[in-house]
């Protein structure tokens, strides 16, 4: 290890340990906890520090207050259709969503794969994390459009607007009702914009380590890199075909009119 990096090692060993430390009140504080309660806290840190999956989904809220209940996993349906509401023992109220939790660890584990992120990485695997969450917002989003929103709407992509343009001369309101592209639409198209931009970013990433190994002499290393960033360009290419695709099929462009 050269002065240089022994230097850096002695102030990251310095600031860690200051950032770790706890003031004395606070310690006192959590000796007073119940047992039970101490390894809630111990095990919601744990959780924590395997990044965004573990406070990312979202909270069961039971079958009464859950906005995705058509898209649970836990429930069934009867030979016309209608949902079954099971007994509350069954879903985990006040713990994270079956399908969000599922979903969002899949969604981590495929970008990982795929772009050859070593979980020891924490700079790529906090882009991973990203990534997954944005897919986890979209699949919340097209949920909306597969279902509709609180007042129905959002499964054609339209949502209704109705407001008060004035009153009549006997005070009756006059109303107008507007046709426009549901907000989630809009919101969908941000998502995959952002995902662009952290796609970026990784592969900025990984063109910093090649330059830095090629600078050091690693010839080994640099193939390498130089492979994984070939193959990051090759997944985000067909990504981005998927996606436009996508949006050719559902007409989710930026000439969209509205009504």
């Amino acid at each position: 290890m050269s002065k240089d990096d022994k230097a850096l090692a002695l102030r990251q060993h310095q600031y860690l340990s200051e950032l770790g430390a706890i003031p004395p009140e606070y310690t006192a504080w959590l000796q007073k906890l119940n047992p039970k309660k101490l390894q809630r806290i111990n095990q919601s840190v744990s959780r924590f520090k395997h990044g965004l999956h573990a406070v990312a989904p979202l909270s069961c809220l039971g079958p009464s207050r859950c906005p995705f209940l058509a898209a649970c996993p836990l429930q069934e349906r009867d030979s016309t259709g209608d949902l079954i509401t099971a007994d509350l023992k069954d879903y985990p109220i006040g713990l994270q969503c079956v399908l969000e939790s599922e979903y969002m660890v899949c969604k981590i584990h495929e970008y990982a794969e795929h772009l050859r992120v070593d979980p020891a990485n924490p700079v790529e695997m906090s882009i991973v994390n990203e990534l997954a969450l944005l897919d986890l917002h979209k699949n919340r989003a097209l949920l909306v459009l597969a279902h509709g929103d609180t007042a129905g709407d959002g499964r054609d992509f339209l949502v209704r607007d109705e407001s008060i343009k004035g009153f009549s001369e006997n005070g009756t309101p006059l109303t107008e009702v507007q046709t426009k592209l549901h907000p989630v639409a809009d919101y969908i198209n941000s998502l995959e914009k952002r995902r662009d931009k952290w796609f970026d970013k990784l592969m900025q990433t990984r063109k910093a380590q090649a330059d830095w190994a090629a600078k050091m002499g690693g010839n080994q290393t640099t193939s390498k890199v130089l492979e994984e960033i070939q193959v990051l360009r090759e997944f985000i290419d067909s990504v981005r075909s998927s996606q436009a695709d996508n949006e050719e099929g559902i007409g989710l462009d930026e000439d969209w009119q509205d009504d």
